[in-house]
């Protein structure tokens, strides 16, 4: 699955011709570093909140908000008409495209988030590229290493390519959505307009236009009711 693949919606330039100039899904973020190369200073052209900690080269565009209490640690650029709601973290290389939204307590680490993107409340993001309109539900890991910090591989075409990454996460097409609580394994990469519901594990990777859900067997049967003492000469029915 090429880059070209993944990301087919329209970027402003020149994010889509460097990105675009890229033949495997992870070589982005092997040189993600390049597009901070301009980036000396702090910028913020957008609103504020109070108790909010900005270090670093920082770039903030117009009509974006920073709720309070989060943390910007440099190189960071966020673009136009974002909202990065409070005590979420955005930090190592972020960067954060126009017209999304970073939910509570979020943490997003050397990650490009192309426009329009949400990352729901609670998540982690690490070392990963979300295309255009993806949707991140609360509580999603993005996990980015693997135990034996051993360099990750992918799948491509029934191959297992080297990335040359010992940190790497996931690559999610544009207008991908992943349900609450869904963890992917370092090395995951999803075709576009694919949706996985909620709590689902994925490890691999998974074609475009998917529908990828859990199926459970749930164990029903019925219970005894407990007499148990709360406090002293207190009981109650469990």
């Amino acid at each position: 699955m090429r880059v070209q693949d993944l990301f087919e919606a329209a970027l402003p330039e020149p994010l889509q011709s460097w990105l675009h100039k890229f033949e495997q899904p992870h070589e982005p973020l092997l040189r993600i570093e390049d597009l901070f190369f301009k980036l000396d200073k702090q910028v913020v052209r957008g609103e504020i909140d109070d108790h909010v900690s900005i270090q670093g080269a920082v770039h903030i565009g117009e009509g974006s908000r920073i709720h309070s209490h989060v943390s910007i640690v440099g190189p960071v650029i966020i673009g136009e008409n974002v909202s990065i709601r409070s005590h979420a973290q955005i930090r190592n290389c972020a960067f954060i495209g126009s017209d999304c939204v970073v939910g509570h307590g979020a943490d997003i680490k050397k990650s490009i988030c192309l426009d329009k993107s949400k990352i729901q409340d609670g998540t982690f993001v690490g070392d990963s590229i979300l295309g255009v309109g993806t949707r991140i539900g609360s509580g999603a890991i993005l996990a980015n290493r693997k135990f034996n910090q051993s360099e990750i591989k992918i799948s491509i075409n029934g191959e297992r390519v080297s990335t040359g990454l010992e940190f790497f996460g996931a690559v999610l097409g544009d207008y991908v959505r992943l349900g609450a609580n869904v963890v992917t394994s370092p090395g995951t990469i999803i075709g576009p307009h694919t949706w996985v519901g909620s709590g689902v594990v994925l490890n691999g990777t998974y074609d475009s236009d998917q529908l990828i859900t859990l199926k459970q067997e749930l164990d029903i049967r019925n219970k005894d009711r407990l007499i148990l003492r709360t406090g002293e000469g207190e009981y109650e029915s469990i």
